[in-house]
């Protein structure tokens, strides 16, 4: 999701919508499956927009509709940590969060001002806390991260000193090679 999209999210659905041309030619209803997109702000839940998918929407909310075209539901299609699953929260909190579609602790921690005030009294705590949370995860990430490269580098090592003691061996019997051929040439 594009750095200018912090705090707006997409879910993308398919829709039946009535070709009212065919339906009247045809004298029955005719449908036709089309993609549609929810837009919302986190943390206010009276700010959504709801409408046919654009290409700029497929462009702008980019994870969002490629999760969709793999099958993923409106919810899964949001790219983060759900609040489910972070154990700071009460469940009652969480209920709280969704029903002003903030569903992710990267939602919580990207609020703004406006929106942590319809949060109410704490809201700063919970952003400060979900921040805190990232930033946590991101600091882990890296160090498994250094941890995995370092074993990796350690591998690598002891497969170039292994294959140093082969080449040492090896230039050790041409050298006995070299010389036993002198011994015999001068006897």
């Amino acid at each position: 999701m594009a750095d200018s999209n912090t705090g707006i999210y997409a879910s993308f659905s398919l829709e039946p919508v009535e070709q009212t041309f065919l339906t009247e030619k045809e004298g029955r209803p005719i449908f036709a499956d089309k993609e549609f997109v929810r837009i919302f702000i986190a943390g206010d839940k009276h700010t959504e927009v709801y409408r046919e998918v654009t290409e700029n929407d497929k462009l702008r909310f980019s994870d969002s509709y490629k999760r969709f075209k793999e099958g993923a539901e409106a919810r899964e299609q949001l790219v983060g940590t759900p609040l489910a699953q972070w154990a700071f929260l009460k469940p009652s909190q969480i209920k709280e969060l969704e029903a002003i579609n903030i569903y992710t602790v990267e939602q919580l921690a990207a609020l703004s001002d406006t929106a942590k005030q319809k949060i109410g009294m704490g809201a700063n705590e919970l952003v400060a806390a979900a921040q805190g949370y990232l930033a946590s995860a991101q600091d882990s990430r890296a160090a498994s991260a250094f941890a995995a490269e370092n074993e990796r580098l350690k591998d690598e090592v002891g497969r170039l000193q292994d294959q140093m003691k082969e080449m040492a061996t090896r230039f050790e019997a041409v050298e006995k090679e070299r010389q036993g051929g002198r011994g015999r040439a001068a006897a």
